[in-house]
């Protein structure tokens, strides 16, 4: 197992909610959420995988790795492992210009992917039944971790934008020319790279609504990813807060992952 720590316990909605620390690849600890089925043994390999990635927002309660744990908690009691990571660039970490922002990139997608690996440690978990969700910065993680990790069978991308310059530029001062930013920073740039993620079924969520994100680089995002993923859109605002999101992505999880007693597609 990944180093694993755990720092206590509760129980939520039925589930287990182990607080934890789990070692990086870079020797750094990331802190996150262990969302798993109470109750007895379900056998071995019974359960799906998935990470949960947040979105950040300084100024709403859950613009940390507390975002998704209701919804984990209700995917652990329909056979599913989550894992929710905190994540570190830009939360903590902020952009200064690609030649630190690129490989502060790349370590968080290893973050993520640790984590992936740290679910597969488990003899509960099936490694063939693994999904990531990310909304905001979590969705563009969770794409480039799908480009490049065959184990990854569902992807989910909520109100994510398709080139990191889309929020660095504007909302971070970068004393960096755009154009040069820009150019440096497109190989690790989603829409780039979204097309290598052939093995894993995506779902993108996008709010008519979005102050952030315009319809049409949703449109965009999708239209760069394999053929067979879904786009669908609500009136929601960036937040995605509505009821049917979250819903729609269940359904894709239970389709993908075989959750709630059914098989995998």
């Amino acid at each position: 197992m990944t180093d694993l720590r755990i720092r206590a316990t509760e129980q939520r909605n039925g589930a287990l909610v182990d607080d934890i620390t789990f070692a990086a690849p870079d020797g750094s600890e990331v802190e996150a959420y262990l969302v798993h089925p109470d109750g007895p043994a379900a056998g071995e390999r019974a359960h799906a995988g998935i990470v949960l990635w947040h979105w950040l927002d300084s100024k709403a309660p859950d613009g940390d790795r507390t975002q998704y744990l209701d919804e984990a908690a209700e995917l652990a009691a329909a056979g599913a492992v989550c894992l929710l990571p905190q994540g570190r660039f830009p939360w903590s970490a902020p952009p200064t210009g690609s030649a630190a922002d690129g490989p502060a990139v790349r370590g968080e997608v290893a973050r993520l992917r640790a984590g992936l690996d740290l679910l597969c440690s488990r003899s509960d978990v099936d490694p063939d039944r693994l999904g990531v969700v990310g909304h905001d910065f979590g969705g563009m993680y969770a794409t480039l971790a799908a480009a490049d990790d065959d184990r990854i069978r569902a992807l989910v991308v909520v109100a994510a934008t398709p080139r990191w310059g889309d929020w660095f530029l504007v909302f971070w001062d970068i004393p960096e020319d755009r154009i040069d930013y820009l150019r440096a920073m497109r190989p690790l740039d989603p829409i780039e790279v979204v097309g290598r993620a052939t093995q894993a079924s995506a779902l993108f969520q996008f709010g008519r609504q979005d102050f952030f994100i315009a319809a049409m680089t949703g449109l965009e995002f999708h239209g760069a990813a394999p053929p067979g993923s879904e786009l669908q859109a609500y009136d929601a605002e960036h937040d995605m807060r509505l009821p049917g999101i979250q819903a729609d992505r269940r359904a894709f999880l239970d389709r993908l992952l075989g959750l709630a007693g059914g098989r995998p597609s």
